[in-house]
């Protein structure tokens, strides 16, 4: 028996009420965009972006519609069961309403569920369960305060490697991603040459530092393209690429698909329905 199973996925904007209901399945929502609040038994919460709810079986809740000209809500959603009964409890015990120290690790495994519903390979169902198993898992530990290591996006955190300082590297990595670093700048900024600062980035972070400053700007990009309007060349410019055509190049190269094509996918309002072991509808 799997120690979750997705019923029910998808990527939407909602403009209609929901009026108050529950269900005996567990339904974790992720705030995107938009205005409203978020009725859960006697609580009210105001919605804001990057928020992520957390209904229990059998709590009542409610989307009521918002202001006029509010905007609508662009959402996460996911229903799922969970047979382990220790992970059962944790979820309860996370709480309706919370915010992760990074919103992009969740955002992206829910493209990957997406994703694998889409195409619907031999055993994407095993994949996806075990997506949202690592999601629950990894906000329990979060929430609860039980995280032994960090999400994998996130560089592993060291002050100094070898006698160089490599919290003030990360942090000027950090603040100036957007502009153009060599290798030569943080050779230089910590103190020592270059064949020794990519061994040192190679054996903490996987790769050299160059390839490192590029994962961060894809990153950005993706956040960006999935969670404003700006343009492709303005995005470009603002993680740092130099030039739209070397970055649609890369960003093809890493996605599989132009920023555009990326942005448009991820616009999309998606919704996967999926087999209930006891035959039942959702």
């Amino acid at each position: 028996m799997n120690e979750c199973s997705i019923l029910w996925c998808g990527k939407y904007q909602q403009n209609w009420e929901n009026e108050l209901h529950c269900h005996n399945y567990f339904q974790m929502v992720g705030i995107l965009s938009g205005d409203g609040c978020f009725h859960i038994e006697d609580t009210s919460y105001p919605i804001e972006k990057e928020q992520i709810y957390m209904l229990c079986p059998q709590q009542m809740h409610a989307i009521p519609l918002g202001e006029k000209n509010s905007a609508p809500l662009h959402m996460l959603d996911v229903k799922f069961t969970v047979a382990d009964p220790a992970l059962f409890e944790d979820l309860v015990r996370v709480g309706n309403m919370f915010h992760l120290r990074q919103f992009g690790w969740f955002l992206r495994f829910f493209d990957k569920i997406l994703a694998e519903s889409t195409h619907r390979e031999p055993y994407y169902y095993s994949i996806i369960n075990g997506y949202l198993l690592e999601m629950l898992v990894r906000i329990v530990r979060e929430c609860l305060g039980i995280c032994t290591q960090a999400p994998e996006e996130e560089a592993p955190h060291v002050d100094t490697f070898k006698g160089v300082d490599v919290a003030a590297l990360m942090q000027y990595i950090d603040f100036n991603y957007s502009r153009i670093i060599c290798l030569e700048d943080l050779s230089r900024l910590a103190g020592v040459n270059k064949t020794t600062l990519i061994s040192i980035f190679k054996e903490l972070y996987g790769t050299t530092p160059i390839r490192y400053i590029n994962r961060i700007r894809l990153l950005k990009a993706r956040e960006l393209l999935v969670n404003t309007d700006a343009s492709v060349s303005e995005i470009a410019e603002l993680v740092g690429f130099q030039s739209i055509h070397y970055f649609s190049r890369f960003f093809k190269a890493k996605e599989n698909c132009t920023p555009m094509e990326f942005r448009m996918r991820s616009a999309q309002s998606r919704y996967f329905t999926y087999p209930r072991s006891n035959g039942e509808a959702l």
